[in-house]
């Protein structure tokens, strides 16, 4: 992975990598990548303003496409976690995770999507995306691979799921709904993904 994406093998540039990507997270859930200064960063993280550009040369810029790509793979490690311990329909496990990992972590859906960057932002741009890409391709596979339906229709159900929640949040970043609303249309999805796989592996086994 492309520096500074990925965590720095010596420790002390480890430390604060990290320490900046902290700060990020809280800086920017309070008051937005925008509304966020450089020095602002340095000073949240403890850090000199140059030990910012020693590790992201790109600025802030950089600093949002590490944190995403951070929050990204821990989604997939939490996903894939409940996908391992689920029990039929898997599909269920996917949703919950899915909705508790987002309501958890609600700058999460915003980081993920590079809603706050643009290409012309920082050279990193197209490697951030792509290393996103494959952690969420890679978990969809995972969540199909694990599913009691047959590959194209488990395939089609996780895709749906991504689709149909993603909207909904999208729905609540844009102000459109408020938190009890989705709350209440993410209990309709739950309730229909349960019955409609439950549906579908009853009529394949007969």
């Amino acid at each position: 992975m492309t520096a500074p994406l990925a965590p720095p093998a010596d420790r002390r540039r480890r430390r604060t990598h990290a320490a900046v990507l902290d700060a990020a997270a809280t800086l920017f859930a309070r008051q937005g990548f925008r509304g966020t200064g450089v020095d602002e960063l340095a000073a949240e993280a403890d850090v000199a303003l140059s030990s910012i550009y020693a590790n992201f040369t790109g600025g802030k810029a950089d600093v949002y496409l590490a944190l995403a790509c951070r929050v990204a793979a821990r989604h997939a490690t939490e996903m894939i976690a409940a996908i391992d311990a689920a029990a039929p329909p898997v599909e269920v496990a996917v949703f919950d995770e899915y909705r508790r990992f987002h309501r958890e972590n609600p700058l999460a859906f915003r980081l993920i999507g590079l809603a706050d960057v643009a290409p012309d932002d920082t050279a990193l741009y197209a490697d951030a995306r792509a290393m996103i890409h494959r952690t969420l391709a890679d978990l969809v596979d995972r969540a199909t691979a694990a599913s009691a339906l047959d590959p194209v229709s488990s395939r089609r159900e996780v895709l749906r799921l991504w689709a149909t929640v993603n909207g909904l949040l999208a729905l609540r970043v844009g102000r459109f709904v408020d938190a009890a609303e989705i709350e209440a249309l993410l209990d309709v999805e739950r309730a229909d993904v349960a019955a409609r796989v439950t549906k579908a592996v009853s009529g394949a086994g007969h």
